[in-house]
């Protein structure tokens, strides 16, 4: 139900805009500047990344069966637009909160790595409290074992007291769940003598799908995030996030490199030359920069006119497709204008 609900509400946003395959590449956090943009312009940060192991045939498959249902059907004929259908908007409308909760944008460079830090510790400090040495990591990433490893080379002397602590914080936490998300959570969790329930015994045990399992962990991750960073009253789960930094699109390497080069006063052309790329290349590093830096210098690529003009077709026609915006606009205005256009719009 989980998935299939952030399906239909996705679709629902886009509203036969973009293609399905936009929103497969939103789930699973593509770093692409188009995904990017989707994900701010069509107000579904949330759940970018959420889902960073989905497949397409996965996806194709909840799709169909979508369609099968009845909640979503082909727009005008074109298999890749979808469009949400009066029965669809009525499901939805009844399991909207359920989809509360997912901070895609916001903690995409933090959940991976906090959730196996988190779920490490507890697996190392509940067996070495008990004097038992030798077991299987739940993970073999070298940083996440390097990190605990620190870690209980500082709290060994303590292990009991920070066990208990974090005890504390976890019941305290888990409480701002529903039972389903704090039992699974729970459930998912290894530690001495107890090994942590597989996605495929999750499912068999509360009768889920796979998908719906994976994502309401996910939730209860994405909860515990935010919780400790909204409050003082988790000082232990804080110490996960160590070095971890939220940042909803942090520029790209090659785009920093651009930025920098932007910043010596260099122009478009000169880029160019310097970093031996091609205009397109350039001009999606400018892009993804204008989404990011306050400061971005958006009227040395377009005029005030021409923003205006661009303007007035997103409005007339309500929408932020490329294609639909350019066939209304001065041939001559290119798709770099826009997009730019589309950020200062959206700003």
């Amino acid at each position: 139900m989980l998935f299939r609900g952030i399906l239909i509400d996705c679709f629902q946003k886009i509203n036969q805009e973009r293609t399905s395959s936009s929103i497969y590449n939103l789930l699973i956090g593509k770093k692409a500047i188009q995904t990017i943009q989707d994900a701010r312009f069509y107000h579904m940060g949330n759940y970018y990344g959420i889902y960073p192991g989905l497949t397409k045939a996965e996806y194709l498959q909840q799709l169909q069966q979508l369609l099968k249902l009845d909640y979503l059907l082909e727009a005008d004929g074109e298999e890749q637009k979808l469009q949400i259908t009066e029965k669809g908007k009525a499901w939805l409308t009844s399991y909207k909160e359920s989809l509360d909760g997912f901070y895609g944008s916001k903690y995409k460079n933090m959940l991976e790595p906090f959730k196996q830090r988190l779920l490490l510790f507890i697996q190392t400090f509940t067996n070495t409290a008990k004097n038992h040495y030798r077991f299987i990591p739940i993970t073999d990433n070298h940083d996440i074992e390097r990190f605990i490893k620190d870690f209980y080379t500082q709290y060994k002397h303590r292990s009991t007291e920070v066990l208990q602590q974090l005890y504390k914080e976890l019941e305290q936490a888990l409480s701002g769940l529903s039972d389903l998300e704090a039992s699974m959570f729970v459930d998912r969790i290894t530690s001495y003598y107890s090994y942590g329930s597989s996605l495929q015994q999750l499912s068999q045990d509360y009768r889920l799908s796979i998908p719906d399992c994976y994502l309401t962990l996910q939730k209860s991750f994405y909860h515990l995030l935010n919780v400790q960073t909204n409050s003082e009253n988790y000082p232990i789960l804080k110490l996960f996030t160590k070095h971890l930094h939220t940042a909803e699109t942090p520029l790209s390497q090659t785009a920093q490199f651009t930025l920098r080069l932007l910043q010596k006063q260099h122009s478009l052309e000169e880029i160019m030359k310097i970093r031996r790329l091609k205009a397109n290349t350039i001009q999606d590093h400018l892009v993804e920069i204008a989404m990011h830096e306050d400061e971005f210098p958006f009227f040395d690529y377009l005029d005030s006119a021409i923003y205006e003009e661009i303007k007035t077709a997103v409005y007339n026609k309500q929408t932020y497709r490329l294609k639909e915006i350019k066939n209304h606009v001065h041939p001559e205005i290119s798709y770099f204008q826009i997009r730019l256009a589309l950020i200062l719009y959206k700003k």
